[in-house]
């Protein structure tokens, strides 16, 4: 199956799909020396590798040796000749298949494309390829071309992330032809691409819709001709953007949609499409000169056990970063290392508030809001605009470890932001809108490339033949996986406003407390508050999950019947424990108050409890930072809100 991280050329394979022969070049030169049609075979289909092709065999004939399509999926298209090569469509299927394809500067590698596919995310990843290898030394004769090939992934990259326009398909052309004249190319794969594919490059720019679901900027969730018509996804929806007849196919409405996810895990016969970006992982993986760096959010770790045999709540974090570095993730840091971070700058921000607030400044907004589930952030733009001064400025846990990882951690190891890939492995399917939020990127870069949720995670293993029972434990990488109690209990309803209550009541009273576990924070209430004393310092808490529940609670502020320092809300039933991106429970409650039970015995456990204790969060700091809410931190840790128009 797996990738060899010295030689990023050896690639993976899994039923998922695999990016490049599961064997090396030598291998295949020297089936081909023998006299052998050999023809390596990868992609889309069940078993890649190297197959003899028979007497007149077609490409059908090698696409049934190789094991058919994963899934059954429609054929879409062939990608055949490192490096550059062409396209074959659906009319070369049936006929023998050509030799002469592969000339003596390309190799015989055909990658299959399937109908889930998205042909400019294969371009732009084929592209990526070349340049890394290029930039190893490799295909010197592409040097000449170096600077049209750098402008042809630029612009793929645009259209990718719906920031192209029509006039970008004429310079696709020009670059193209300009590459395929000075090399004497027969065959030039954007070209190619162009030609048979025009309309899905029309879609990208003109629509903004990735069908394939694969570029994440223009991700939509929709529901598929597998809808029978149950209602369940419309009767969870807390925002009500689900509508149809019952026993007819329903509809989003994906201006009114969060992307909480809810219909998702409801839906009995998976009709909603939420997008899969688990080939993504292994592309990034077989880039050369791509470090693929991976962040795992609290609540997945006592979760993503369930499908492997562990009972709900069992933290398996350690066997999570064997796993993730076996198929060849280069380092995996932990999410709570950043909710540390996390909870300095909303403590702070709240020590500030309310200090300004007991001194008579009425320009004061209260309450603070945690801020870091997208998915009622978006339910507060969209519905709560003129409350906009009300959340923290600080970003997520997740945009704050990625923003870090790029612009600090990565630039001590002398790389660039592009060359690193951050995925976050989130319960939330909202992770992957916010990834795609333009405040958190640099011009085209963002802040974090992609995200996999812990279900797509847990596919990627099985069909690779992971098995997480079967693997010996391994640590985070170091130093951005340290994590203390407050950063662990983020992923379960009321953790974010305890953790930040811990470090808020310390830094007031400059007092230790003895006694850190707020149990008036916790319980399972939609929507409860809490009245805490702590020496001179008294406080009213508001807490909410469900976004139904957070309209009720935001409804009676607005309208003066509820006053609150700080209020925490969460999209999901039980908090990220719950999120759309989880394993499906059928004791929906049982398992979330398990889940919440495991992070909270590793809260327990931990030496560390407190954020402000975190050595490598002081040491981040010292370094860098100067200290929370500074002009630097604010920098590179805060964001802003704007209202959503519907």
């Amino acid at each position: 199956m797996l990738s060899n991280s010295s030689n990023k050329q050896i690639i993976i394979q899994s039923t998922v799909g695999s990016v490049f022969a599961t064997t090396g070049e030598e291998e295949l030169k020297k089936a081909i020396q023998q006299g052998q049609n050999a023809v390596a075979i990868s992609g889309r289909v069940c078993n890649p590798g190297v197959y003899d092709m028979p007497e007149n065999g077609s490409l059908a004939d090698l696409i049934e040796l190789a094991g058919g399509i994963v899934g059954k999926k429609k054929f879409k298209a062939a990608q055949f000749g490192l490096p550059f090569g062409g396209f074959l469509t659906e009319e070369s299927l049936n006929k023998p298949l050509d030799f002469s394809l592969f000339n003596k500067n390309t190799h015989r590698n055909i990658i299959v494309l399937s109908e889930e596919d998205c042909i400019i995310s294969f371009s732009k990843f084929y592209i990526e390829f070349l340049l890394g290898k290029m930039q190893q030394r490799g295909y010197l004769e592409y040097s000449r071309v170096q600077y049209e090939i750098e402008r042809t992934w630029r612009v793929l990259d645009r259209i990718s992330k719906g920031k192209a326009n029509m006039r970008d398909i004429f310079l696709l052309r020009q670059l193209c032809s300009t590459i395929k004249d000075t090399l004497h190319q027969t065959h030039n794969l954007v070209l190619e691409s162009i030609d048979k594919f025009y309309h899905e490059f029309e879609e990208h720019i003109e629509e903004g819709n990735c069908p394939a679901g694969q570029c994440i900027q223009l991700l939509k969730f929709k529901i598929t001709d597998k809808c029978i018509g149950c209602t369940a996804c419309s009767r969870v929806c807390p925002v009500h953007c689900i509508s149809g007849e019952l026993k007819k196919k329903h509809t989003i409405d994906n201006t009114k949609c969060t992307h909480c996810g809810q219909c998702v895990i409801a839906c009995p016969v998976g009709a909603i499409f939420e997008g899969d970006h688990t080939l993504q992982l292994l592309r990034n993986i077989a880039t050369p000169n791509k470090t693929v760096v991976a962040q795992i959010a609290p609540a997945v770790r006592v979760a993503i056990g369930e499908a492997f045999g562990f009972e709900p709540g069992v933290n398996v974090e350690k066997k999570l970063v064997a796993a993730l570095k076996m198929i060849g993730v280069d380092y995996v840091f932990d999410t709570s290392w950043a909710a540390d971070l996390t909870v300095m700058e909303e403590a702070t921000e709240f020590q500030s508030r309310l200090e300004r607030f007991y001194k008579g400044d009425d320009t004061v907004k209260l309450p603070i809001l945690t801020s870091c589930c997208p998915a009622w952030i978006k339910f507060f733009e969209q519905n709560y605009p003129d409350m906009l001064d009300v959340p923290s400025s600080v970003k997520s846990p997740m945009e704050i470890f990625s923003t870090v990882a790029k612009d600090i951690w990565g630039k001590n190891l002398g790389l660039t932001r592009e060359q690193i890939s951050v995925v976050a492995i989130m319960p939330c399917l909202a992770k992957k809108y916010e990834a795609s939020r333009q405040e958190f990127s640099r011009g085209d870069n963002y802040d974090t490339d992609f995200v996999l949720t812990t279900r797509e995670l847990i596919k990627i293993f099985k069909e690779s033949n992971i098995d997480l029972k079967n693997l010996e434990d391994e640590e985070f990488d170091s130093p951005l996986g340290e994590y203390s109690g407050a950063g662990i209990i983020f992923g379960r309803t009321g953790g974010v406003i305890e953790a930040a209550t811990r470090t808020t009541v310390e830094m007031i009273t400059g007092e230790k407390l003895d006694n850190i576990e707020f149990h008036e924070l916790r319980g399972w209430e939609g929507f409860r508050s809490a009245d805490l004393k702590i020496g001179h310092i008294e406080l009213r808490i508001g807490i909410a999950h469900g976004l139904e529940e957070a309209g009720k609670m935001l409804d009676k502020i607005r309208a003066g019947e509820e006053f609150y320092h700080a209020i925490e809300i969460m999209a999901c039933k039980g908090g990220c424990i719950g999120g759309g991106g989880q394993p499906k429970a059928l004791k929906k409650m049982e398992v979330l108050k398990k889940r919440a039970e495991g992070l909270n015995a590793i809260d327990e456990g931990l030496p560390i409890r407190r954020a402000h204790e975190n050595p490598s969060v002081k040491e981040i700091y010292d370094k860098y930072l100067d200290y929370p809410m500074s002009r630097k931190a604010h920098e590179l840790l805060h964001t802003k809100y704007f209202p959503k128009l519907k």
